[in-house]
């Protein structure tokens, strides 16, 4: 039972490195995909075991901040290409903010602030779905775009 229960928690650890890795790599669809994973995988994890993973793959969260940044400044507007890559990358930077304040003065540092102000003002209907029939969208996200920008920035005024 310990061999298996050591062989997931390895292949566990592998998953995440390879996710952190992509996002700081990849673009496009693929980048879409592991930002959007790792949102909703690692609101899961404690602090403790989020470090971990940091630190395994080499990777700083400030790092990731950064990279969560640029990838709002690139696409300033909803691309159709990857239509919720700016929502997955605000539900990462909301988790990255509550799992560590420190990370709340990171992305200040980064003009996080004026970068999220400019999502509220290009926010689309394409924005509020999350499955899709080839572009058109089907079902609806519980949580707007627009709330979650709203989230976003009180955290960062509550610093």
């Amino acid at each position: 039972m310990k061999v298996i229960v050591k062989v997931h928690e390895f292949s566990y650890h592998f998953s995440f490195l390879q996710i952190l890795r992509a996002i700081m790599s990849e673009e496009n669809k693929i980048q879409e995909v592991m930002v959007g994973l790792a949102a909703n995988v690692f609101r899961y994890m404690t602090t403790h075991e989020s470090s971990i993973v940091f630190e395994e793959a080499g990777i700083t969260e400030a790092e990731l901040a950064n990279k969560l940044v640029q990838i709002l400044k690139k696409h300033q507007y909803p691309p159709t290409k990857v239509p919720r890559i700016r929502r997955f990358v605000i539900e990462l930077a909301v988790w990255m903010m509550k799992d560590k304040s420190e990370n709340i003065d990171i992305f200040k540092g980064m003009g996080m602030e004026m970068v999220l102000e400019g999502v509220l003002e290009t926010t689309s209907e394409l924005e509020s779905f999350n499955v899709f029939s080839g572009t058109v969208g089907l079902n609806r996200h519980n949580i707007t775009t627009q709330s979650l920008v709203d989230m976003a920035l009180e955290l960062m005024e509550d610093r």
